[in-house]
């Protein structure tokens, strides 16, 4: 859970920061020109020579002086993990937190119960919207109120009661400590493109960290950099696309100017505000495997399923006729069944069909086409193609 008073931080820390010093250090924010991305870090996947993988977490665009050499893949990233990944967005000053994040509200204000904060408010601005309903109207009002009723129609307070557009809802703070109870991401401040495809971002696990610096912490490690955007996706990435990151215009510094990206994060480099063109990375491939028995096993029961694993979650047309096909060396192709569970949406199950098993002792090959694509209708590099001998029984 978030507390609001972040959102004001940025905006504060920014101000204090924007005065000149005689020394320079690693560690400070670089408030002189526009917003810049200094680092992004990311989950990559590594094939390890035995032909197995593994994730790590890496610096997908600039470097860090305590980096590891195997951890600085700076635009060097071609198999972002799909599944269950997060960019730490690291920025080498703080942006104003209001055109990030929004507050909870006590009921719906427009099309849900949140709301942004206007620029200029402070803290207690939140605390004077955040009081009983009875002294609310007299309390929130003025251009820096926060959740504030923008509906035609009206809107209705958490007790049932009727408030007019332009009157306040009031803050969400059950536990009555003068802040907002929980924030959210404002959808489209910072989008992940991978394709021409916009990955759904998770708002509430997505968030604006106005504190950090370059220095790694014992706790936390990298992932305590900042100041930082950490965005999350809303599900899977799609697979084996180039990727990058677009900042909403609105998401500038306190002197609004828009983030940039320089040249691998180099901030002494110039870049044009708005202009991110300088990072991006690749998705892994959809990759599917036989995981019940290997490539060339003999002796495979003629009537237990057959189980497919894949990398990332599959679109439910992978049951379609034609998808898989399960040819003999000789005698006439089988009847089976696909079984897909959208819920189980990585494991594809091949079923015989119990009135006429594989026949005994056939080679039979094994064939998942590029019509068994992920959620994003994108398909593996490859078929997948796999050869098995049934046993006797």
């Amino acid at each position: 859970m978030h507390k609001v008073t972040k959102l004001m931080l940025g905006l504060g820390v920014a101000l204090a920061f924007g005065a000149c010093t005689d020394t320079e250090s690693t560690t400070d924010l670089n408030p002189v020109g526009p917003p810049m991305l200094r680092q992004v870090r990311l989950n990559n996947k590594t094939i390890n020579d035995d032909g197995s993988s593994s994730n790590k977490t890496v610096f997908a665009f600039g470097s860090h002086e305590l980096a590891e050499p195997d951890e600085l893949k700076s635009n060097q990233v071609t198999s972002a993990v799909a599944v269950t990944n997060k960019l730490r967005l690291v920025i080498d000053e703080l942006l104003v937190g209001n055109n990030l994040e929004e507050v909870a509200c006590r009921s719906a204000v427009d099309d849900d119960a949140f709301a942004r904060v206007p620029i200029g408010a402070t803290p207690d601005d939140i605390a004077r919207c955040s009081v009983a309903d009875d002294v609310l109207p007299s309390s929130c009002s003025g251009p820096t109120a926060v959740c504030i009723c923008q509906n035609a129609a009206g809107c209705i307070s958490s007790t049932g009661a009727a408030i007019a557009e332009g009157a306040p809802v009031g803050v969400l703070d059950i536990n009555q400590d003068g802040g907002t109870d929980d924030t959210r991401f404002i959808n489209n401040a910072v989008s992940l493109i991978c394709g021409d495809i916009t990955v759904p971002t998770n708002l509430d696990a997505s968030y604006w960290q106005p504190s950090g610096d370059q220095n790694r912490p014992a706790v936390g490690g990298f992932e305590a950099l900042g100041p930082a955007v950490v965005l999350v996706p809303d599900g899977p990435l799609p697979t084996n696309l180039d990727c990058h990151v677009a900042f909403s215009t609105e998401v500038t510094d306190k002197q609004g100017i828009q983030v940039c990206a320089p040249p691998d994060g180099d901030i002494k480099q110039d870049c044009s505000p708005g202009n991110m063109d300088a990072f991006t990375f690749r998705t892994e491939v959809l990759s599917l495997k036989v995981v019940s028995f290997g490539n060339n096993a003999m002796g495979v029961p003629r009537t237990a399923p057959i189980i497919l694993q894949a990398t990332v979650p599959l679109k439910d047309t992978v049951a379609n006729a034609g998808s898989i096909t399960l040819v003999p060396s000789a005698g006439a192709a089988p009847t089976f069944t696909v079984a897909f569970d959208p819920a189980m949406s990585q494991v594809v199950q091949i079923v015989p069909d119990a009135g006429t098993p594989l026949l005994a002792n056939t080679q039979y090959t094994l064939t998942v086409t590029a019509n068994v694509t992920d959620t994003y209708d994108q398909p593996p590099p490859a078929p997948l193609v796999t050869t098995f001998t049934t046993g006797a029984n």
